[in-house]
């Protein structure tokens, strides 16, 4: 076996071999050459942790803080809490229910006198943005998410300094900021999980101040149809734009005279088939309404998705990766940009003849595909690990994250929900515990590799 470490004493493992301790290497690192580098944790009393009110992301979860309690009672290997030394003493800054869950496993008798922690360096928006990014695997709402980016908007931080710091995209930090404008109501019906954000905002854009009550009246008739959440295209319907042209094919047989108009029985009865079925869908009786921009235009007799979830159930993969490689990701596009999109990839994503597309735009393209092609697995993955909605995309983010940091190391997905089975579950906590499980699993099969 070749090693670029010299030989360390250690503690024995049971099986007559010395084991090697991170502390021993890195005090040898300059012998070895080793580019390990310490990043210190202390162990703080208990008694002079505090949390301070209101300032979490989000409020205690009860059922959570009692997990964190048993697996100190276990004896758990737990990540180090941030913190931050103020006047008051060391404030938790991310790690609420790990410092809840130490009290209540004290309580019950367990001895904690010290707990692990770590200084948070970095600017209060930098907080803010690890507060967002760390949830001890607890998955924060949208609406969570949107206050957090709000108090980081109220201390004066400019709209791309937050898409930097949150490394999320500008149109979503606004989009959420729109939502906490959208009414109780609405706000309400997101956190409750009966309508998705997006679709909370483009009712507030519709109706304004009576988007709660359209909102309650369309959930209402969802609900009696069985249905358990509001849908966009529930919520605010168009009409088919193919029954729209079919009805001015049909007029453009009525014989109109100042007298009034006549027509062929069959042509009559299917216009007016046409006008009951839009008045019954959109109320509209009498007095025309002001036109307005249809948000599902028609292309090939079929809508065109606006939306990045429709786009790619619709249309493909490849149609939602040229929409973003030219117009950026985001949740949902323009009819104009939808229609390049579907134009571009129906002539072809690699080689395009119809439409001239930048070099660097087809590059984008093709690696926004690859890397949601190489995702599938784990996303089916993760769909049947975890049962909660909220916690799965939480998740699927998280350890799609870590494969992406990894992906010199990790060739593939299946590879990769290999080397996870390698880790413990406890360090999927957050995104920091589990990159580090991840790595020294990798370190580990490399080292067996070479032995």
């Amino acid at each position: 076996m070749r090693s670029d470490f010299p030989a360390l004493t250690g503690t024995g493992n049971g099986d007559g071999k010395q084991m090697t301790t991170l502390s021993q290497m890195y005090k040898q690192k300059a012998k070895s050459g080793s580019e390990i580098t310490t990043k210190k944790t202390y162990m703080v009393p208990y008694s002079e942790l505090y949390l301070e009110p209101g300032d979490n992301i989000r409020p205690l979860n009860q059922e959570w803080a009692e997990h964190m309690r048993d697996l100190w009672i276990a004896g758990a290997d737990l990540p180090p809490l941030s913190v931050t030394v103020t006047e008051k003493g060391v404030r938790v800054d991310d790690g609420q229910h790990r410092y809840v869950g130490a009290g209540m496993a004290i309580e019950a008798g367990t001895n904690i006198i010290r707990i692990e922690c770590r200084d948070f360096i970095g600017t209060e928006l930098e907080r803010l943005a690890h507060q967002a990014g760390s949830n001890d695997s607890l998955p924060i709402t949208p609406i969570q998410r949107a206050q957090q980016y709000n108090r980081a908007r109220k201390q004066g931080y400019e709209i791309a300094e937050i898409s930097r710091a949150f490394h999320r995209s500008v149109s979503d930090i606004e989009s959420h900021l729109q939502l906490l404008s959208s009414g109780e109501v609405l706000i309400g019906m997101v956190e409750a999980g009966e309508v998705a954000p997006t679709t909370a905002v483009a009712l507030s854009r519709e109706h304004g101040p009576k988007a709660g009550a359209v909102a309650e009246q369309k959930l209402a008739e969802a609900k009696a149809s069985g249905k358990k959440k509001l849908t966009k295209s529930a919520a605010m319907p168009q009409f088919s734009a193919v029954k729209a042209r079919r009805l001015v094919e049909l007029l453009a047989a009525f014989d109109f005279t100042d007298d009034g108009y006549t027509a062929p029985d069959d042509v009559y009865l299917e216009a007016m088939g046409i006008l009951a079925e839009y008045r019954e869908k959109h109320g509209q009786r009498g007095q025309p309404q002001p036109a307005v921009k249809p948000s599902e235009p028609e292309a090939n007799d079929e809508y065109l998705p606006l939306n990045k979830q429709e786009i790619i159930d619709h249309s493909g993969v490849a149609v939602w990766a040229c929409a973003a490689a030219a117009f950026g990701e985001k949740d949902e596009y323009t009819f104009n940009e939808s229609k390049y999109a579907h134009t571009w990839a129906a002539d072809s994503v690699e080689a395009p003849q119809v439409v001239t597309i930048p070099a660097d735009a087809i590059q984008r393209a093709l690696g926004l595909i690859e890397q949601h092609d190489s995702s599938s697995a784990l996303r089916e993955w993760v769909d049947k690990t975890y049962t909660d909605e909220g916690q799965r995309e939480d998740m699927f983010d998280r350890f799609l994250t870590v494969y992406q940091e990894n992906r010199a190391a990790i060739k593939s997905v299946p590879a990769y929900l290999s080397l996870l089975q390698c880790t413990l579950s406890v360090s999927w906590t957050n995104i920091r515990s589990l990159r580090a499980a991840v790595q020294q699993a990798i370190a580990e099969l490399a080292r067996k590799a070479n032995d």
